[in-house]
């Protein structure tokens, strides 16, 4: 499968669960099994790793060191696709990440202060149906949501306008992380499906993802079998954290990254691309069954779209 088409097997995957009740061909709706062995990987130096905020309400960083990995799924991988391989090595020089992702605050105070109008459209999925909705937008995304919860319904271009205003508060150089970058940051330092293993059973205490919760809301959801507790987004932080200290890197909404989907495979460090190329968003949201929550798992869209399960995180230069 293309990957510039992957969009549509992500929200046609939200339809079939959602929608009819039914699931693709050779998956159960449920937690998909694994049996391959993940591949080694070189061991990431000192997890203990710094935080820090650049003033006194800028999201949390994680200095993460530099290091090298294997990005990808392996071709053993029975929950991988054709556009997660080859799994190949990359290099990843040191940085620092949000160790959230940007609560729905957080950018309501960079649209009062900097006098934003990030648009009235955003595709939701509701009732069962998936479709781009004029009334929808980060403050009213098609579900309930408190402040501490994930900003969602934000393309792109409004996270690059975020990442401006606080650059200039700031004198700082803030940015999207590419797409080796989250991945490593992801999987800090495991080789697995997942931070947490190759078996998807233990996602409820992980991440946010389609569960029993979700079910109880919309009877027609085939949901992972287990609950987190949360029907829709969750507030930042509220599951375990991956070994470098980061939340929700899996699950809770899809985030934004820097990276162009295309020219995948290469070993070389990537650099973040024009707004105007399409753009790689990667981890899995609180709608997806875990089997699609894994480190490995991208895919990409225009930058000027909006979705309401797809949010983002910050990195920064060190």
């Amino acid at each position: 499968m293309n990957l510039r088409q992957g969009w549509l097997l992500l929200f046609s995957v939200l339809f079939i669960n959602i929608g009819h009740g039914e699931t693709l061909p050779g998956k159960t709706g449920q937690a998909a099994s694994s049996k391959s062995k993940p591949a080694p990987v070189r061991k990431v130096r000192n997890r203990a790793a710094k935080h820090f905020r650049d003033c006194a309400d800028c999201p949390e960083m994680v200095a993460l060191p530099g290091g090298v990995y294997l990005m990808g799924s392996p071709v053993t991988d029975q929950e991988g696709q054709d556009y997660e391989k080859p799994r190949h090595e990359v290099k990843v020089s040191g940085f620092a990440i949000g160790k959230y992702e940007i609560s729905k605050s957080q950018f309501a105070a960079f649209v009062e202060a900097a006098n934003y109008n990030p648009g009235n459209e955003c595709w939701t999925m509701e009732a069962g149906k998936g479709e781009m909705r004029s009334n929808r937008n980060w403050s009213a995304p098609g579900y309930p949501q408190d402040s501490d919860h994930p900003a969602t319904c934000v393309s792109v271009d409004d996270a690059e306008a975020y990442i401006k205003w606080l650059n200039q508060k700031t004198g700082k150089h803030y940015r999207l992380p590419t797409e080796a970058e989250w991945e490593y940051a992801a999987r800090s330092g495991s080789a697995a499906a997942r931070f947490w293993g190759d078996n998807p059973d233990g996602a409820c205490k992980y991440a946010n993802v389609a569960d029993l919760s979700l079910q109880k809301a919309d009877s027609k959801v085939i949901p992972h079998n287990c609950e987190d507790g949360y029907v829709f987004t969750a507030p930042v932080g509220s599951y375990s954290p991956n070994a470098f200290g980061l939340y929700d890197m899996l699950g809770n909404v899809w985030e934004w990254t820097c990276s162009a989907d295309s020219g995948y495979g290469s070993s070389e460090e990537e650099k973040c691309t024009g707004l105007l190329s399409r753009r790689i968003y990667r981890g899995g949201s609180w709608i997806n069954t875990a089997d699609y929550v894994r480190s490995a798992s991208r895919y990409g869209y225009i930058p000027s779209f909006r979705f309401n399960n797809v949010g983002f995180r910050l990195a920064r230069d060190n």
